[in-house]
């Protein structure tokens, strides 16, 4: 009997002995297998956390969120005085909830509607990364009620928002693509079109916080000297004021830049002549060439003196920064001609 008790004893203490090693030794032991035996697991290849740093990727590539370290201190810390009033709809908790699980139609529909309006083409990850940024930042609660029930309306205002948040990035790198491309759709420079969204930006900033007129009308890009944050809080500005609006439809966003589309035109500044002998300079002011006629140069510079006048400026009644700026550069035309028909009477 005593040797049957012994081995009782002994059975026990193995249990004991393997259940102490699977729960103190085994976790350690297996750790170092998985990272010796080739193919083994490795949360970097797990395909959920490389489809989320994908999407993390995305949206940092275009402009929708800051580095990816500080976006939850940010959104967490940011002020609430902006956020959206209208309720989120059950159409529109259908739409997250769809693009999830990778987006679909709807997100096809936003692709589609970018590129056959501007030509520009955007893959559905990046849109679908961008719905999910919109359900974060809570976007949609900016439209009314009636529109978030609207696929159209939710569409239209979603697509000119990812634009929007594209071209401000491209301001802020100095580096145009889409920009050309709108730009070119709406028959204006480049230049001028960057220099109205960033007008824009500015007039919303400049509704919180007060900001000198030389800051506000510069004849230069500088919203790259402003902080994610800030850029932050003038998007929602701007979509507390114009989401429903952006809602009908992009010829409704052209429409509301067409006053800041007049004032950059006035800031793009035109080149000034060295000296009275600077013939290149003043060829290059009137976009005419040493091979034109004087009379064509002269029509040149008559369609250019009658959109830069005084008078006609004066009809805008500018700003007064801008309105200076404008008689300078109206200054530096007529310079320019003088300069070009006292060369072509030698």
């Amino acid at each position: 009997m005593s040797v049957n008790k012994d081995i009782i004893i002994r059975v026990g203490l193995g249990v004991v002995l393997i259940v102490v090693f699977a729960k103190v030794v085994g976790p350690v032991i297996f750790e170092i297998l998985k990272r010796k035996i080739p193919g083994a697991y490795n949360p970097e290849n797990d395909i959920d956390g490389m489809i989320k740093r994908q999407k993390e990727r995305l949206r940092s590539q275009y402009g929708l969120v800051g580095r990816q370290e500080s976006v939850v201190l940010k959104e967490t810390n940011e002020s609430v005085s902006h956020a959206p009033s209208a309720p989120v709809t059950k159409e529109v908790e259908t739409l997250y909830k769809e693009t999830r699980w990778g987006g679909g139609d709807f997100a096809k529909g936003i692709k589609d509607e970018i590129t056959k309006t501007y030509s520009y083409t955007l893959a559905e990850t990046k849109v679908n990364a961008f719905i999910l940024l919109s359900e974060k930042r809570k976007y949609l609660g900016y439209l009314s009620v009636e529109n978030q029930k609207s696929l159209d309306a939710i569409k239209h205002y979603l697509s000119l928002l990812m634009l929007f948040l594209i071209m401000i990035e491209e301001i802020r790198n100095k580096e145009f693509n889409l920009i050309d491309r709108v730009a070119k759709k709406c028959h204006v420079d480049p230049m001028e079109f960057a220099l109205a969204l960033q007008l824009k930006v500015l007039f919303a900033l400049s509704a919180k916080r007060e900001m000198k007129e030389d800051r506000l009308y510069e004849n230069k890009l500088t919203l790259h000297q402003y902080s994610e944050d800030t850029m932050k809080e003038a998007t929602d500005l701007i979509l507390k004021k114009e989401a429903n609006l952006w809602a009908k439809g992009h010829s409704i966003f052209i429409e509301e830049l067409s006053l800041l589309l007049t004032y950059a035109d006035v800031l793009i500044p035109t080149p000034k002549v060295q000296h009275k002998k600077d013939i290149a300079t003043a060829y290059t002011i009137l976009k005419a060439t040493p091979e034109m006629e004087m009379e064509e140069i002269k029509k040149i510079y008559k369609k250019m003196a009658m959109l830069k006048h005084p008078d006609k400026i004066g009809q805008l009644k500018l700003p007064k920064a801008l309105e200076k700026k404008a008689i300078l550069n109206f200054n530096h035309i007529q310079e320019a001609y003088d300069i070009i028909s006292v060369e072509r009477k030698k």
